[in-house]
């Protein structure tokens, strides 16, 4: 492995593509996605392989920005350490919900720090999914109510475990949901995972005017910072819980819906094949989207999420 115009590449040589992780050697291979090799502007991610094969896959995912920082305080090297400070803050909330035993975040494993010519980029290893949402959504159209709603119960869980230890993910996607098999139960089990754009309560690494998120899913004050928060309109412009569940709300029309929610939301374009359910679900759904964060604050909180979702779950059964 090497540093190269600005990303992290394997060698020629497949000796200088291991490392040794808590004492076991593994070979460092491509993580190849549907998009090609997976990674991020801000991330490298590679696939690790024991050779024994007496361990399973794991995913390794390292930082593209390194110590030692360049020298300078221009807005360059401001951003540089931004991101880097990012990456860190990834793996502490990550090694937060391992420690709090959290079931529908993806668990790291180890972290540490690797030396690629003279420069020391952090990385951590995470469990391997089987599938990400995205897929599993499109792969699976005539999913029942039972498991569409499970699914929406178990995202609801995962948010409500990073909101708890005061992390926002800000970055939720279908492609950042992931996807295990439990056996022989064959049970499914969700996590949500990528935390690169992550806030704590006390902490983050915003600037005037940053876009934070993808296009397709982030709120509206993600675009009110990306368009308006230099120029003085007043608008709520932090990206955080609430932001949150705006995001969870565009990824539940997702999966009942297979597209995403934008313009207006009418309850005539919901389609639910349980006619009886369909009022409360897409009345959450219209709830947790609403452009204005304070009815979000009043209509939308995970609690009342949970208590509107109860009757559906109570007559379907999960």
């Amino acid at each position: 492995m090497r540093f190269f115009n600005g990303t992290i590449v394997l060698s020629d040589q497949r000796d200088e593509n291991r490392i040794e992780i808590e004492g076991r050697l593994y070979d460092v291979d491509k993580l190849v996605s549907q998009k090609g090799v997976a990674g991020s502007p801000n991330s490298c991610i590679f696939l690790l392989k024991d050779p024994s094969g007496e361990e399973s896959d794991r995913v390794m995912k390292v930082s593209r920005f390194f110590k030692p920082f360049p020298a300078g305080t221009d807005d360059r090297n401001k951003a540089i350490r931004r991101r880097y400070g990012r990456f860190i803050g990834e793996i502490d909330a990550l090694t937060r919900a391992k420690d709090a035993g959290f079931t529908n975040v993806i668990e790291i494993q180890h972290n540490d720090i690797l030396i690629l010519d003279r420069k020391e980029f952090p990385y951590y290893v995470m469990e391997k999914a089987d599938s990400t949402l995205k897929d599993y959504i499109l792969e699976n159209p005539s999913l029942d109510e039972q498991d569409r709603l499970s699914l929406c119960m178990q995202l609801l869980s995962a948010l409500r475990q990073l909101h708890s230890i005061e992390v926002y993910h800000r970055d939720i996607k279908p492609e950042n949901i992931f996807m295990f098999g439990i056996e022989p139960e064959g049970k499914i089990v969700w996590k949500i995972g990528d935390l690169g754009l992550m806030a704590s309560r006390d902490k983050d690494y915003d600037y005037v005017g940053e876009r934070i998120g993808p296009f397709g899913w982030i709120s509206p004050e993600v675009m009110n910072k990306y368009l308006t928060e230099a120029k003085g309109f007043g608008f709520d412009c932090r990206i955080d819980n609430l932001s949150d569940i705006f995001q969870l709300g565009n990824v539940f029309w997702f999966i009942y819906q297979g597209n995403v929610p934008l313009g207006q939301v009418l309850y005539e374009d919901f389609v639910c094949n349980v006619e009886q359910q369909k009022d409360a679900i897409f009345g959450v759904i219209k709830d947790m989207i609403q452009h204005s964060k304070a009815r979000r604050a009043a209509e939308a909180t995970l609690d009342l999420i949970e208590d509107r979702l109860k009757p559906v779950r109570i007559a379907l059964g999960v």
